[in-house]
């Protein structure tokens, strides 16, 4: 169970008020934050990553007091179990995409860098720079550099606000596979009904750093149709019984079985239903 308890001034549209935000999380869960621009989404991911401190406040992670401004407790960022994945990728220009993941990766676990590189569609790309990609494959690189840590908490800070809709749709079918499959706690923070729609199962609304409503969501289905990029590998999964499809630069999976009437070089894209 995530618990987070904080408030702390804060300049908002209206004038100076305090945001003062109080939520539990369970474990696996996917929850976005939503609200108007200037409500307190982003704020509240950056006490969570302990980037700033709140006036008064406690942050407790499945027993583990993060923060606790009454004891004195202040994890440092670099002690909290976190992946965070900016809106403009903050990579680092200088190292290729291997080297970008490889650079968060806990020492002595090789394997967890090859295992994202390849589960995020990256393999092709290993050896390019960030300038070299595109804007979606910019976000799958921060994508897999956050998770590579085996975070407890993945916090997304509106992941898909500046992809073309082709590839926030295929943005969108990966971090919903990596959740599940990463086991992680993610926060989301949006402005774009898709995003909450395909990947949210609780929303959170804020408003002049309040909670406005918090209600169980149910997600869209995510369809396939033609289109897009090549289909280079099929094949049926009997482990987990899915189909698996990979392209130039996306491992997908499937329990619809109209999968199995692909083919390779057939043409796919991921679209919201």
């Amino acid at each position: 169970m995530i618990t987070l308890d904080v408030c702390m001034p804060r300049l908002f549209a209206e004038g100076v008020t305090e945001l003062d935000v109080q939520f539990d999380l369970a474990v696996g869960s996917l929850t976005a934050l939503v609200g108007p621009s200037g409500s307190g989404k982003t704020t509240l991911l950056r006490l969570l990553a302990g980037l700033e401190k709140p006036s008064r406040g406690c942050i407790e992670i499945n027993g583990v007091r993060w923060l606790d401004t009454a004891r004195r407790i202040n994890l440092p960022p670099q002690q909290r179990s976190i992946g965070y994945v900016f809106q403009d990728t903050a990579l680092f220009p200088n190292m290729t995409v291997r080297e970008n993941i490889q650079f968060a990766a806990p020492a002595g676990h090789p394997e967890l860098v090859d295992q994202l590189i390849q589960e995020t569609g990256l393999a092709t790309f290993i050896g390019q720079k960030p300038s070299a990609l595109s804007g979606g494959q910019r976000q799958r690189v921060a994508l897999a550099r956050a998770l590579v840590r085996r975070p407890t908490v993945l916090l997304l800070d509106e992941p898909f606000a500046a992809l073309d809709p082709d590839s926030g749709g295929q943005l969108r079918q990966l971090l919903l596979k990596l959740h599940q499959s990463w086991g992680t706690t993610t926060l989301l923070v949006s402005h774009h009904e898709t995003d909450v729609q395909v990947l949210a199962d609780r929303v959170i609304r804020l408003t002049q750093g309040r909670i406005q409503s918090d209600r169980v969501n149910e997600r869209t289905d995510v369809s396939i149709t033609a289109a897009s990029e090549p289909i280079r590998h099929i094949y049926f999964d009997e482990t987990s019984q899915e189909w698996v499809v990979q392209t130039d630069t996306l491992l997908l999976r499937s329990t619809n079985s109209a999968w199995g009437k692909l083919q390779v070089n057939d043409s796919i894209r991921i679209a919201t239903s």
